[in-house]
């Protein structure tokens, strides 16, 4: 070949090589393997809490679904009571999620940003118009940032927003904890039981006094009151769970001696188990917790 043809040739190789790079490297390449940016944003579009019916967490693996679903009484999560605060937060980010830069469109990158089938987390939204899903995989290098992808398309995207925390919590962490909440001006009398022994508090013209009308020390009370009148748990219990023996009970009862709340403890050390009168759930407290909604008789009566 001669000197003038190796020199086409080798500027033809050269366009050829910078073809490619632009094509298959550059952001927007890959011969529309990668979906538009309006695609994926059409994926958060007009979603909201009163449009979704549905909205599911899967993580990778045998990790077990997170299912919320909307309500007349609210959002329940895989059948319980949703945490009102944790759901806001969701939609939260959902409304703040905003598409950037396209990362890039080689499948072969899938594993590495997190957004492969099989490592990624998918979100899935139920709405009238139809069901729509996202695949989220690792965090971004900016703080707030995470990849995604739709799941029928190569394309990475970084996606601003906090989404990502909301959509690899654990059930635990979307249930409700609320065990009991109490108007204790409206507590007059409390009969508790510890170690079958049983005693009683009640409400005077300005204090408490027990049974016999000894005061009652007014720290221990106003602890006792303070777990009444909001108690919240640290997680739960399952149906496999082995639970030890009822350790103790606390009755709340009104002037009328109606019962406003009935609690029954489990005994042992470190985390207890707690029930609700009329409620299945079996909820875990720590043991600092039981010593103020169930104080010993001689802490209560101020000997402690």
């Amino acid at each position: 070949m001669s000197e003038k043809g190796l020199k086409v040739l080798s500027v033809t190789i050269g366009v050829l090589v910078v073809i490619w790079v632009a094509v298959t490297l550059l952001p927007g390449g890959g011969g529309g393997a990668g979906a538009p940016p309006d695609a994926l944003a059409g994926f958060f579009r007009g979603v909201t809490p009163e449009t979704a019916t549905a909205v599911r967490f899967q993580g990778p693996g045998d990790a077990g679904a997170v299912e919320l679903k909307r309500s007349e009484g609210g959002w329940t999560v895989n059948g319980y009571r949703a945490d009102s605060s944790a759901v806001a937060r969701f939609w939260e980010a959902m409304a703040g999620a905003e598409v950037g830069s396209l990362v890039g469109s080689n499948p072969a990158n899938h594993p590495r940003l997190g957004v492969a089938a099989d490592s990624a987390w998918t979100l899935d939204l139920e709405t009238p118009d139809g069901a729509r899903s996202v695949l989220v995989g690792k965090s971004g290098t900016r703080y707030g940032t995470t990849y995604v992808r739709l799941p029928d398309a190569e394309g990475v995207y970084l996606l601003e927003g906090g989404l990502r925390p909301m959509v690899t919590r654990s059930l635990d962490e979307w249930r409700n904890k609320q065990v009991a909440r109490v108007d204790t001006s409206a507590v007059q009398t409390v009969e508790m039981e510890r170690e079958g022994t049983g005693w009683t508090l009640q409400r005077a013209d300005s204090s408490w006094v027990m049974a016999d009308g000894s005061p009652a020390d007014g720290a221990t009370v106003r602890s006792l009151l303070g777990e009444l009148a909001r108690m919240d748990a640290s997680g739960f219990y399952g149906a496999q769970d082995s639970l030890p023996p009822l350790g103790g009970s606390v009755r709340a009862m009104d002037q009328a001696g109606d019962t406003l709340l009935f609690l029954t403890i489990g005994s042992g050390e470190g985390d207890r188990w707690v029930r609700v009168e009329g409620d299945s759930i079996v909820y875990r407290i720590p043991s600092w917790r039981v010593s103020r909604v169930l104080p010993e008789l001689s802490t209560l009566q101020g000997e402690g």
